[in-house]
């Protein structure tokens, strides 16, 4: 019978990138939870970091909030 108490070594170690807390254009930056190397373009007026990366040759523009960044590469 399970008391709803659990012993320590039971939990998993789970990883998480760190957040960004500032960003400058020019910063190589990824989403935390994995993706492309993309490049910091500009900050736009809420504060989110304006990001471009390429996919097959086609280039790509998104805006981010810096909650969902890591230096790329942050293992």
């Amino acid at each position: 019978m399970h008391s709803g108490i659990f012993d320590t070594c039971q939990l998993a170690i789970c990883y998480a990138p760190p957040n960004l807390r500032s960003v400058m254009p020019g910063n190589r930056v990824m989403l935390r939870s994995g993706g492309p190397q993309m490049t910091v373009c500009d900050i736009d007026a809420a504060g989110r970091a304006i990001c471009q990366w390429l996919v097959d040759g086609a280039l790509h523009s998104h805006p981010f909030d810096l909650e969902c960044l890591t230096c790329f590469g942050a293992r």
